[in-house]
Protein backbone atom coordinates (compact mmCIF):
# COMPACT_ATOMS: atom_id res chain seq x y z
CA UNK A 1 0.00 0.00 0.00
CA UNK A 2 1.20 3.55 0.58
CA UNK A 3 0.98 6.88 -1.16
CA UNK A 4 1.06 6.95 -4.94
CA UNK A 5 2.65 10.02 -6.54
CA UNK A 6 2.26 11.62 -9.91
CA UNK A 7 5.02 13.24 -11.97
CA UNK A 8 4.61 16.76 -10.61
CA UNK A 9 5.02 18.10 -7.09
CA UNK A 10 1.67 17.04 -5.62
CA UNK A 11 0.96 13.44 -4.53
CA UNK A 12 -2.26 11.59 -4.91
CA UNK A 13 -4.06 10.73 -1.71
CA UNK A 14 -3.77 7.11 -0.51
CA UNK A 15 -4.99 4.44 -2.93
CA UNK A 16 -4.58 6.89 -5.85
CA UNK A 17 -7.99 8.53 -5.41
CA UNK A 18 -6.98 12.04 -6.44
CA UNK A 19 -10.08 14.23 -6.63
CA UNK A 20 -8.62 17.76 -6.40
CA UNK A 21 -7.05 19.82 -9.20
CA UNK A 22 -3.64 19.94 -7.52
CA UNK A 23 -3.69 16.63 -5.74
CA UNK A 24 -3.70 15.88 -2.03
CA UNK A 25 -1.06 18.21 -0.54
CA UNK A 26 -0.06 16.97 2.90
CA UNK A 27 2.03 20.08 3.53
CA UNK A 28 -1.27 21.95 3.76
CA UNK A 29 -2.19 19.81 6.76
CA UNK A 30 0.22 21.79 8.90
CA UNK A 31 -1.37 24.53 10.96
CA UNK A 32 -1.68 28.06 9.65
CA UNK A 33 0.01 29.14 12.87
CA UNK A 34 3.45 29.16 11.30
CA UNK A 35 5.94 31.84 12.27
CA UNK A 36 5.29 34.78 9.93
CA UNK A 37 8.40 36.58 8.66
CA UNK A 38 7.51 39.90 7.01
CA UNK A 39 10.40 40.26 4.54
CA UNK A 40 11.48 43.54 6.12
CA UNK A 41 13.08 43.00 9.51
CA UNK A 42 11.98 39.62 10.92
CA UNK A 43 14.70 37.02 11.40
CA UNK A 44 16.24 34.59 13.89
CA UNK A 45 19.82 33.99 15.00
CA UNK A 46 20.41 30.49 16.36
CA UNK A 47 23.51 30.10 18.54
CA UNK A 48 24.55 26.64 17.46
CA UNK A 49 27.39 24.98 19.39
CA UNK A 50 28.12 21.99 17.11
CA UNK A 51 29.49 21.51 13.61
CA UNK A 52 27.25 19.70 11.14
CA UNK A 53 29.70 19.16 8.27
CA UNK A 54 29.15 17.73 4.80
CA UNK A 55 26.41 15.18 5.57
CA UNK A 56 23.13 16.77 6.60
CA UNK A 57 19.43 17.26 5.87
CA UNK A 58 17.46 20.46 6.34
CA UNK A 59 13.67 20.52 6.05
CA UNK A 60 10.80 22.87 6.74
CA UNK A 61 7.21 23.74 5.82
CA UNK A 62 7.15 27.08 3.99
CA UNK A 63 4.37 29.22 2.57
CA UNK A 64 5.86 32.01 0.45
CA UNK A 65 4.09 35.39 0.62
CA UNK A 66 6.43 36.79 -2.03
CA UNK A 67 8.42 34.68 -4.50
CA UNK A 68 10.33 37.32 -6.47
CA UNK A 69 13.85 38.59 -5.80
CA UNK A 70 16.56 37.18 -3.57
CA UNK A 71 15.41 35.92 -0.14
CA UNK A 72 17.55 33.98 2.32
CA UNK A 73 15.88 31.01 3.98
CA UNK A 74 18.61 29.44 6.12
CA UNK A 75 22.40 29.39 6.34
CA UNK A 76 25.48 28.93 8.50
CA UNK A 77 27.10 32.15 7.30
CA UNK A 78 27.60 33.95 4.02
CA UNK A 79 31.28 33.09 3.79
CA UNK A 80 33.72 30.55 2.42
CA UNK A 81 32.85 26.87 2.92
CA UNK A 82 29.39 27.59 4.32
CA UNK A 83 26.14 26.99 2.50
CA UNK A 84 23.24 29.41 2.42
CA UNK A 85 19.83 28.18 1.21
CA UNK A 86 17.77 30.90 -0.43
CA UNK A 87 14.92 31.65 -2.78
CA UNK A 88 15.76 33.48 -5.97
CA UNK A 89 13.09 34.28 -8.53
CA UNK A 90 10.84 31.42 -7.55
CA UNK A 91 13.56 28.76 -7.25
CA UNK A 92 15.61 27.14 -4.49
CA UNK A 93 19.26 28.23 -4.69
CA UNK A 94 22.47 27.48 -2.80
CA UNK A 95 25.24 30.02 -2.25
CA UNK A 96 28.77 29.29 -1.09
CA UNK A 97 32.09 31.07 -1.60
CA UNK A 98 30.95 32.95 -4.68
CA UNK A 99 29.18 30.01 -6.30
CA UNK A 100 25.51 30.47 -7.02
CA UNK A 101 23.80 27.25 -8.06
CA UNK A 102 20.08 26.68 -8.36
CA UNK A 103 17.60 23.83 -8.45
CA UNK A 104 14.57 24.65 -10.56
CA UNK A 105 11.16 24.40 -8.98
CA UNK A 106 8.44 26.96 -9.52
CA UNK A 107 6.60 27.81 -6.31
CA UNK A 108 3.29 29.60 -5.93
CA UNK A 109 2.39 32.19 -3.33
CA UNK A 110 -0.12 31.16 -0.68
CA UNK A 111 0.65 27.43 -1.03
CA UNK A 112 2.34 25.40 1.72
CA UNK A 113 5.35 23.33 0.67
CA UNK A 114 7.44 20.76 2.48
CA UNK A 115 10.99 21.54 1.32
CA UNK A 116 13.98 19.34 2.16
CA UNK A 117 17.65 19.63 1.15
CA UNK A 118 19.92 16.66 1.77
CA UNK A 119 23.69 16.58 1.22
CA UNK A 120 25.91 13.52 0.99
CA UNK A 121 29.37 13.96 -0.47
CA UNK A 122 29.33 16.61 -3.21
CA UNK A 123 25.64 16.29 -4.05
CA UNK A 124 22.75 18.21 -2.53
CA UNK A 125 19.35 16.79 -3.40
CA UNK A 126 16.23 18.94 -3.14
CA UNK A 127 12.77 17.52 -2.43
CA UNK A 128 9.45 19.37 -2.59
CA UNK A 129 6.36 17.76 -1.08
CA UNK A 130 8.15 14.45 -0.75
CA UNK A 131 9.39 14.24 -4.34
CA UNK A 132 12.78 14.85 -5.92
CA UNK A 133 12.97 18.33 -7.46
CA UNK A 134 16.59 18.35 -8.63
CA UNK A 135 20.16 18.32 -7.35
CA UNK A 136 23.35 20.39 -7.43
CA UNK A 137 27.02 19.63 -6.88
CA UNK A 138 28.73 21.54 -4.04
CA UNK A 139 31.80 20.69 -2.00
CA UNK A 140 31.06 23.09 0.86
CA UNK A 141 29.63 22.13 4.24
CA UNK A 142 26.86 23.52 6.38
CA UNK A 143 28.07 25.61 9.32
CA UNK A 144 31.63 24.28 9.15
CA UNK A 145 33.28 27.39 10.58
CA UNK A 146 30.44 29.36 12.15
CA UNK A 147 28.57 28.78 15.41
CA UNK A 148 25.51 30.72 14.31
CA UNK A 149 22.67 29.84 11.97
CA UNK A 150 20.65 32.68 10.54
CA UNK A 151 17.05 32.17 9.57
CA UNK A 152 15.21 34.40 7.08
CA UNK A 153 17.97 37.00 6.65
CA UNK A 154 21.27 37.22 4.81
CA UNK A 155 23.71 36.33 7.61
CA UNK A 156 26.30 38.80 6.33
CA UNK A 157 24.09 41.87 5.87
CA UNK A 158 21.01 43.67 7.13
CA UNK A 159 18.95 43.13 3.99
CA UNK A 160 17.56 40.29 1.89
CA UNK A 161 14.91 39.06 4.34
CA UNK A 162 12.47 36.23 3.66
CA UNK A 163 8.80 37.07 3.20
CA UNK A 164 7.15 33.78 4.16
CA UNK A 165 5.55 31.68 6.87
CA UNK A 166 7.68 28.86 8.25
CA UNK A 167 7.02 25.95 10.60
CA UNK A 168 8.63 22.66 11.58
CA UNK A 169 12.27 23.46 10.73
CA UNK A 170 14.54 20.46 11.26
CA UNK A 171 18.24 19.85 10.82
CA UNK A 172 19.71 16.33 10.84
CA UNK A 173 23.37 15.32 10.87
CA UNK A 174 22.61 12.58 8.38
CA UNK A 175 21.50 12.55 4.76
CA UNK A 176 17.90 11.36 4.70
CA UNK A 177 16.99 9.07 1.84
CA UNK A 178 14.25 9.95 -0.63
CA UNK A 179 11.95 7.50 1.17
CA UNK A 180 12.66 9.10 4.55
CA UNK A 181 11.98 12.60 3.21
CA UNK A 182 8.71 11.31 1.76
CA UNK A 183 7.92 9.77 5.15
CA UNK A 184 8.22 13.19 6.82
CA UNK A 185 5.99 14.75 4.20
CA UNK A 186 3.35 12.04 4.17
CA UNK A 187 3.13 11.88 7.98
CA UNK A 188 2.92 15.40 9.42
CA UNK A 189 2.75 14.06 12.96
CA UNK A 190 6.24 12.53 12.76
CA UNK A 191 9.20 14.43 14.10
CA UNK A 192 11.78 11.86 12.97
CA UNK A 193 11.17 9.55 9.99
CA UNK A 194 11.16 5.78 10.28
CA UNK A 195 14.66 4.31 10.25
CA UNK A 196 16.37 7.41 11.67
CA UNK A 197 17.48 7.60 15.29
CA UNK A 198 16.16 10.48 17.35
CA UNK A 199 19.73 11.55 18.13
CA UNK A 200 20.28 12.43 14.46
CA UNK A 201 17.88 15.36 14.89
CA UNK A 202 20.13 18.27 15.92
CA UNK A 203 17.83 21.25 15.51
CA UNK A 204 14.05 21.30 15.72
CA UNK A 205 12.24 24.64 15.70
CA UNK A 206 8.46 24.00 15.60
CA UNK A 207 7.95 27.74 14.92
CA UNK A 208 4.32 28.43 15.68
CA UNK A 209 2.97 31.96 16.00
CA UNK A 210 2.49 32.76 19.66
CA UNK A 211 4.11 34.50 22.61
CA UNK A 212 7.80 34.91 23.26
CA UNK A 213 10.98 35.82 21.40
CA UNK A 214 13.24 32.83 22.12
CA UNK A 215 13.93 30.21 19.46
CA UNK A 216 13.82 26.98 21.44
CA UNK A 217 15.48 23.88 20.06
CA UNK A 218 13.36 20.79 20.68
CA UNK A 219 15.96 18.28 19.45
CA UNK A 220 16.88 15.40 21.78
CA UNK A 221 20.31 16.72 22.78
CA UNK A 222 19.19 20.33 23.26
CA UNK A 223 18.87 19.73 26.99
CA UNK A 224 22.02 19.73 29.12
CA UNK A 225 22.74 17.66 32.20
CA UNK A 226 20.41 17.49 35.19
CA UNK A 227 21.06 20.18 37.82
CA UNK A 228 18.69 18.88 40.52
CA UNK A 229 19.88 16.29 43.02
CA UNK A 230 17.27 13.62 43.83
CA UNK A 231 14.76 15.23 41.50
CA UNK A 232 12.98 11.88 41.17
CA UNK A 233 12.51 11.61 44.96
CA UNK A 234 14.10 8.17 45.01
CA UNK A 235 15.28 8.83 48.59
CA UNK A 236 14.14 11.02 51.45
CA UNK A 237 17.08 13.40 51.13
CA UNK A 238 18.35 16.64 49.54
CA UNK A 239 15.04 18.46 50.05
CA UNK A 240 13.98 20.63 52.98
CA UNK A 241 10.39 19.70 53.87
CA UNK A 242 7.90 22.19 55.23
CA UNK A 243 4.81 21.27 57.24
CA UNK A 244 2.69 18.61 55.56
CA UNK A 245 5.37 17.43 53.12
CA UNK A 246 6.81 13.90 52.95
CA UNK A 247 9.01 11.98 50.47
CA UNK A 248 8.44 8.28 49.89
CA UNK A 249 8.28 5.78 47.03
CA UNK A 250 9.35 8.24 44.32
CA UNK A 251 6.80 10.89 45.29
CA UNK A 252 6.95 14.14 47.22
CA UNK A 253 3.52 14.56 48.79
CA UNK A 254 1.63 17.17 50.76
CA UNK A 255 -1.21 16.00 53.01
CA UNK A 256 -2.97 19.34 53.61
CA UNK A 257 -2.04 19.48 57.30
CA UNK A 258 -0.23 22.80 56.90
CA UNK A 259 -2.01 25.86 58.29
CA UNK A 260 -0.40 28.22 55.77
CA UNK A 261 1.62 28.06 52.54
CA UNK A 262 4.26 25.39 53.01
CA UNK A 263 7.33 24.75 50.87
CA UNK A 264 9.53 21.92 49.69
CA UNK A 265 12.98 23.33 48.84
CA UNK A 266 15.82 21.68 46.93
CA UNK A 267 19.46 21.59 47.89
CA UNK A 268 21.47 24.58 46.69
CA UNK A 269 22.37 24.43 42.98
CA UNK A 270 25.66 26.16 42.16
CA UNK A 271 27.09 27.57 38.94
CA UNK A 272 23.79 28.56 37.33
CA UNK A 273 25.05 32.08 36.63
CA UNK A 274 27.38 30.58 34.00
CA UNK A 275 24.54 29.00 32.11
CA UNK A 276 22.07 30.48 29.66
CA UNK A 277 18.40 29.59 29.38
CA UNK A 278 17.19 26.94 31.80
CA UNK A 279 14.18 24.64 31.58
CA UNK A 280 12.38 24.05 34.86
CA UNK A 281 10.02 21.08 34.66
CA UNK A 282 7.68 19.77 37.35
CA UNK A 283 5.69 16.55 36.91
CA UNK A 284 2.63 16.60 39.16
CA UNK A 285 1.25 13.12 39.80
CA UNK A 286 -1.99 14.11 41.53
CA UNK A 287 -3.91 17.06 42.95
CA UNK A 288 -7.00 16.45 45.06
CA UNK A 289 -7.24 19.86 46.77
CA UNK A 290 -5.60 23.28 46.69
CA UNK A 291 -2.87 24.59 44.41
CA UNK A 292 0.89 24.35 44.00
CA UNK A 293 3.52 26.64 42.50
CA UNK A 294 7.17 26.09 41.61
CA UNK A 295 9.93 28.66 41.36
CA UNK A 296 13.65 28.91 40.73
CA UNK A 297 14.83 31.40 43.31
CA UNK A 298 17.36 34.03 42.35
CA UNK A 299 17.67 36.99 40.03
CA UNK A 300 15.61 36.50 36.88
CA UNK A 301 13.87 33.39 38.22
CA UNK A 302 10.36 32.64 36.95
CA UNK A 303 7.45 30.78 38.53
CA UNK A 304 5.23 27.96 37.41
CA UNK A 305 2.12 29.19 39.19
CA UNK A 306 -1.32 27.90 40.15
CA UNK A 307 -0.87 24.20 39.45
CA UNK A 308 -4.28 22.75 40.20
CA UNK A 309 -4.27 19.45 38.30
CA UNK A 310 -1.95 16.55 37.42
CA UNK A 311 0.35 17.06 34.45
CA UNK A 312 3.79 18.15 33.25
CA UNK A 313 4.58 21.84 33.74
CA UNK A 314 7.51 23.66 32.13
CA UNK A 315 8.88 27.18 32.16
CA UNK A 316 11.96 28.87 30.72
CA UNK A 317 13.99 30.81 33.23
CA UNK A 318 17.40 32.35 33.86
CA UNK A 319 19.29 33.35 36.97
CA UNK A 320 22.18 35.68 37.59
CA UNK A 321 22.93 34.04 40.94
CA UNK A 322 25.79 31.60 41.37
CA UNK A 323 23.66 29.63 43.84
CA UNK A 324 19.91 29.08 43.62
CA UNK A 325 17.20 26.75 44.88
CA UNK A 326 13.94 25.36 43.57
CA UNK A 327 10.91 25.70 45.82
CA UNK A 328 7.55 23.98 45.53
CA UNK A 329 5.03 26.06 47.41
CA UNK A 330 1.78 24.46 48.56
CA UNK A 331 -1.33 26.37 49.52
CA UNK A 332 -2.69 25.79 53.02
CA UNK A 333 -5.19 23.25 51.68
CA UNK A 334 -2.99 21.56 49.06
CA UNK A 335 -3.23 17.76 48.91
CA UNK A 336 -1.29 16.09 46.13
CA UNK A 337 2.01 14.64 44.99
CA UNK A 338 4.92 15.43 42.66
CA UNK A 339 6.93 12.69 40.95
CA UNK A 340 9.73 14.71 39.35
CA UNK A 341 11.48 18.08 39.42
CA UNK A 342 14.08 18.82 36.75
CA UNK A 343 16.30 21.77 35.80
CA UNK A 344 18.44 21.60 32.65
CA UNK A 345 20.28 24.06 30.47
CA UNK A 346 18.92 24.56 26.96
CA UNK A 347 21.49 24.43 24.15
CA UNK A 348 21.42 25.61 20.54
CA UNK A 349 18.74 28.22 21.10
CA UNK A 350 18.52 31.72 19.72
CA UNK A 351 16.62 34.97 19.49
CA UNK A 352 13.71 35.96 17.27
CA UNK A 353 13.55 39.52 15.98
CA UNK A 354 10.14 40.77 14.92
CA UNK A 355 8.01 37.62 14.79
CA UNK A 356 6.79 35.98 17.99
CA UNK A 357 7.38 32.40 19.03
CA UNK A 358 5.79 29.41 20.67
CA UNK A 359 7.89 26.34 21.32
CA UNK A 360 7.79 22.67 22.09
CA UNK A 361 10.55 21.23 24.26
CA UNK A 362 11.70 17.66 24.77
CA UNK A 363 12.62 14.45 23.07
CA UNK A 364 10.36 13.40 20.17
CA UNK A 365 8.48 10.13 20.46
CA UNK A 366 10.30 7.28 18.75
CA UNK A 367 8.17 5.82 15.97
CA UNK A 368 7.83 2.34 17.43
CA UNK A 369 4.08 1.88 17.13
CA UNK A 370 2.93 -1.67 16.52
CA UNK A 371 0.28 -0.23 14.24
CA UNK A 372 0.61 3.15 12.56
CA UNK A 373 -2.34 4.69 10.74
CA UNK A 374 -0.24 5.62 7.72
CA UNK A 375 1.63 2.35 7.50
CA UNK A 376 -0.96 0.28 5.68
CA UNK A 377 0.79 -3.09 5.77
CA UNK A 378 2.30 -5.55 8.21
CA UNK A 379 5.49 -7.63 7.93
CA UNK A 380 4.59 -10.96 9.50
CA UNK A 381 6.98 -13.49 10.98
CA UNK A 382 7.36 -15.22 7.65
CA UNK A 383 8.53 -12.02 5.97
CA UNK A 384 5.35 -11.55 3.93
CA UNK A 385 3.77 -8.09 3.60
CA UNK A 386 0.02 -8.15 4.24
CA UNK A 387 -2.47 -5.32 4.50
CA UNK A 388 -3.64 -4.72 8.06
CA UNK A 389 -6.10 -1.79 7.85
CA UNK A 390 -9.24 -2.98 6.11
CA UNK A 391 -12.51 -1.01 6.10
CA UNK A 392 -15.45 -3.06 7.32
CA UNK A 393 -19.16 -2.41 7.76
CA UNK A 394 -19.16 0.54 5.36
CA UNK A 395 -22.51 2.19 4.78
CA UNK A 396 -23.98 2.85 1.36
CA UNK A 397 -22.18 5.46 -0.68
CA UNK A 398 -18.75 5.04 0.91
CA UNK A 399 -15.79 4.65 -1.39
CA UNK A 400 -14.00 1.39 -0.62
CA UNK A 401 -10.90 2.64 -2.46
CA UNK A 402 -9.83 5.17 0.12
CA UNK A 403 -12.15 8.14 0.43
CA UNK A 404 -13.27 6.91 3.83
CA UNK A 405 -9.75 7.56 5.05
CA UNK A 406 -8.98 10.86 3.37
CA UNK A 407 -12.14 12.72 2.40
CA UNK A 408 -12.26 14.74 5.61
CA UNK A 409 -10.08 17.77 6.11
CA UNK A 410 -8.25 16.35 9.09
CA UNK A 411 -5.27 14.18 8.22
CA UNK A 412 -5.75 10.43 8.35
CA UNK A 413 -9.20 10.46 10.00
CA UNK A 414 -11.90 7.84 9.71
CA UNK A 415 -15.15 9.77 9.19
CA UNK A 416 -17.45 7.48 11.18
CA UNK A 417 -21.25 7.62 11.45
CA UNK A 418 -22.01 5.05 14.15
CA UNK A 419 -22.53 2.24 11.64
CA UNK A 420 -19.04 2.15 10.12
CA UNK A 421 -15.77 0.91 11.51
CA UNK A 422 -12.37 -0.43 10.50
CA UNK A 423 -10.63 -3.65 11.48
CA UNK A 424 -7.01 -4.69 11.77
CA UNK A 425 -6.61 -8.40 11.13
CA UNK A 426 -5.30 -10.35 14.09
CA UNK A 427 -1.55 -10.94 14.07
CA UNK A 428 1.11 -11.69 16.65
CA UNK A 429 2.21 -8.07 16.97
CA UNK A 430 -1.16 -7.29 18.58
CA UNK A 431 -0.73 -9.95 21.29
CA UNK A 432 0.86 -7.62 23.85
CA UNK A 433 0.99 -9.02 27.38
CA UNK A 434 3.16 -6.64 29.42
CA UNK A 435 3.41 -2.93 28.60
CA UNK A 436 1.19 -1.12 26.10
CA UNK A 437 0.08 2.32 24.92
CA UNK A 438 -3.13 3.15 23.04
CA UNK A 439 -3.17 6.56 21.37
CA UNK A 440 -5.64 8.39 19.10
CA UNK A 441 -6.99 11.78 18.13
CA UNK A 442 -10.77 11.75 18.46
CA UNK A 443 -13.49 14.25 17.70
CA UNK A 444 -15.71 14.52 20.76
CA UNK A 445 -19.46 15.26 20.72
CA UNK A 446 -20.87 15.43 24.24
CA UNK A 447 -24.45 15.29 22.94
CA UNK A 448 -23.78 11.72 21.76
CA UNK A 449 -24.63 9.59 24.81
CA UNK A 450 -24.22 6.17 23.23
CA UNK A 451 -21.35 4.18 24.74
CA UNK A 452 -18.90 3.43 21.93
CA UNK A 453 -15.46 2.04 21.28
CA UNK A 454 -12.62 4.23 20.04
CA UNK A 455 -10.38 1.24 19.33
CA UNK A 456 -9.09 -1.94 20.90
CA UNK A 457 -9.42 -5.74 21.18
CA UNK A 458 -12.30 -6.20 23.61
CA UNK A 459 -15.54 -8.14 23.91
CA UNK A 460 -17.48 -9.19 26.99
CA UNK A 461 -15.91 -12.65 26.81
CA UNK A 462 -12.45 -11.68 25.47
CA UNK A 463 -11.28 -8.55 27.30
CA UNK A 464 -7.82 -7.39 26.22
CA UNK A 465 -7.44 -3.58 25.85
CA UNK A 466 -9.74 -0.74 24.83
CA UNK A 467 -10.17 3.03 24.62
CA UNK A 468 -13.86 3.66 25.22
CA UNK A 469 -16.29 6.59 25.23
CA UNK A 470 -18.85 6.37 28.03
CA UNK A 471 -22.58 6.95 27.72
CA UNK A 472 -22.19 10.06 29.90
CA UNK A 473 -21.14 11.87 26.73
CA UNK A 474 -18.08 13.54 28.24
CA UNK A 475 -16.34 10.48 29.70
CA UNK A 476 -13.41 8.37 28.49
CA UNK A 477 -12.16 5.00 29.79
CA UNK A 478 -8.97 2.99 29.22
CA UNK A 479 -9.43 -0.74 29.83
CA UNK A 480 -6.81 -3.38 30.49
CA UNK A 481 -8.66 -6.70 30.73
CA UNK A 482 -11.77 -5.93 32.81
CA UNK A 483 -10.28 -3.01 34.76
CA UNK A 484 -10.54 0.62 33.68
CA UNK A 485 -9.15 4.03 34.51
CA UNK A 486 -11.31 6.94 33.43
CA UNK A 487 -12.04 10.64 33.41
CA UNK A 488 -14.90 12.94 32.50
CA UNK A 489 -15.54 16.57 31.56
CA UNK A 490 -14.26 16.32 27.99
CA UNK A 491 -15.56 19.18 25.86
CA UNK A 492 -16.77 19.20 22.26
CA UNK A 493 -14.03 19.15 19.63
CA UNK A 494 -10.77 17.30 18.94
CA UNK A 495 -8.90 15.65 21.82
CA UNK A 496 -5.70 13.62 22.08
CA UNK A 497 -6.41 10.49 24.14
CA UNK A 498 -3.64 8.19 25.42
CA UNK A 499 -3.76 5.20 27.77
CA UNK A 500 -0.53 3.62 29.04
CA UNK A 501 0.05 0.47 31.07
CA UNK A 502 3.39 -0.76 32.48
CA UNK A 503 2.30 -3.71 34.68
CA UNK A 504 2.28 -1.32 37.66
CA UNK A 505 -0.09 1.50 36.74
CA UNK A 506 -2.67 2.38 34.12
CA UNK A 507 -2.48 6.06 33.21
CA UNK A 508 -4.93 8.11 31.17
CA UNK A 509 -3.84 11.30 29.37
CA UNK A 510 -6.04 13.89 27.68
CA UNK A 511 -4.45 16.60 25.52
CA UNK A 512 -0.95 15.89 26.81
CA UNK A 513 -1.78 15.94 30.53
CA UNK A 514 -2.26 12.97 32.84
CA UNK A 515 -5.82 13.03 34.17
CA UNK A 516 -5.98 9.79 36.17
CA UNK A 517 -4.16 6.60 37.11
CA UNK A 518 -4.75 3.43 39.10
CA UNK A 519 -2.74 0.39 40.07
CA UNK A 520 -2.78 -2.88 38.16
CA UNK A 521 -0.23 -5.67 37.73
CA UNK A 522 -2.01 -8.21 35.49
CA UNK A 523 -0.68 -9.65 32.29
CA UNK A 524 -2.77 -8.37 29.37
CA UNK A 525 -5.07 -11.04 27.96
CA UNK A 526 -4.66 -12.09 24.33
CA UNK A 527 -7.20 -13.34 21.81
CA UNK A 528 -7.69 -14.04 18.13
CA UNK A 529 -10.09 -11.11 17.78
CA UNK A 530 -9.43 -8.44 15.18
CA UNK A 531 -8.55 -5.00 16.46
CA UNK A 532 -11.60 -2.77 15.95
CA UNK A 533 -11.43 0.96 15.27
CA UNK A 534 -14.70 2.80 15.85
CA UNK A 535 -16.56 0.15 17.81
CA UNK A 536 -16.08 -2.68 20.34
CA UNK A 537 -17.58 -6.08 21.17
CA UNK A 538 -18.10 -6.67 17.42
CA UNK A 539 -21.49 -4.93 17.58
CA UNK A 540 -22.42 -2.04 15.30
CA UNK A 541 -24.65 -0.63 18.06
CA UNK A 542 -21.44 0.37 19.85
CA UNK A 543 -20.16 2.41 16.91
CA UNK A 544 -18.36 5.75 17.22
CA UNK A 545 -20.21 8.57 15.43
CA UNK A 546 -17.38 11.08 14.80
CA UNK A 547 -13.88 11.14 13.24
CA UNK A 548 -11.03 9.12 14.73
CA UNK A 549 -7.49 9.92 13.55
CA UNK A 550 -4.05 8.35 13.97
CA UNK A 551 -4.90 5.38 16.23
CA UNK A 552 -1.66 3.78 17.39
CA UNK A 553 -0.62 0.90 19.59
CA UNK A 554 2.86 0.76 21.14
CA UNK A 555 4.30 -2.35 22.77
CA UNK A 556 5.63 -0.22 25.63
CA UNK A 557 4.28 2.46 27.96
CA UNK A 558 5.07 5.93 26.66
CA UNK A 559 6.46 8.29 29.26
CA UNK A 560 4.65 11.49 30.25
CA UNK A 561 7.24 13.44 28.23
CA UNK A 562 6.60 11.32 25.14
CA UNK A 563 2.84 11.73 25.46
CA UNK A 564 3.29 15.50 25.73
CA UNK A 565 5.62 15.50 22.72
CA UNK A 566 3.19 13.52 20.61
CA UNK A 567 0.38 15.91 21.57
CA UNK A 568 2.51 19.00 20.85
CA UNK A 569 3.57 17.75 17.41
CA UNK A 570 -0.05 17.24 16.32
CA UNK A 571 -2.13 19.78 18.19
CA UNK A 572 -1.97 22.41 15.48
CA UNK A 573 -3.39 19.94 12.98
CA UNK A 574 -6.40 19.09 15.09
CA UNK A 575 -7.07 21.91 17.56
CA UNK A 576 -6.56 25.13 15.61
CA UNK A 577 -9.12 24.69 12.86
Amino acid sequence: MGVTTNLINKPFNPRAQDQSPKGYNRAALYSGKALDFDGANDYANIDYSDTIGSVWTWSSIIEFDVISGYQVIFGGSNSSSNITIYLKDNQINFYTDGDNLNTAFDFETGEKYHIACSQSGDTISVYVNGQAAGSVSLTATLNSTSNTYTLCKNPASSYQFLNAKISGLKLFNTALTAAQVADLYNNPEKVVPTGVDNTALKLWLPMMEGAGTTAINGAPDALGSEEVTNGDFATDSDWTKGTGWSISGGLASSDGSQSATSGLTSATISGLNNKGSLLLEVVVDSVTAGTLYATLQGTGGLDIVNISSAGTYKVLCETGDSNAQITLGASADFVGSVSSVSLKELKNCGAISGATWTHGIGTPVAQTAVIDWNKGDYLNAGGTITEILVPQGLTSGRDLLGNLFENVRKQGALNLDGNSWAEVHDNESLDITDAITLEAWVYWDTSDTIASGVFGKWTASNQCYLLYKTNAGDGIRFYINSNAVGAGSLTDGWHHIVGTYDRTNKRLYVDGAQVNLNNQADAIATSSLPLEIGRYDQQSSYGYEDPIAQPRIYNRALTAEEVQRSYDSNKNIYTNS
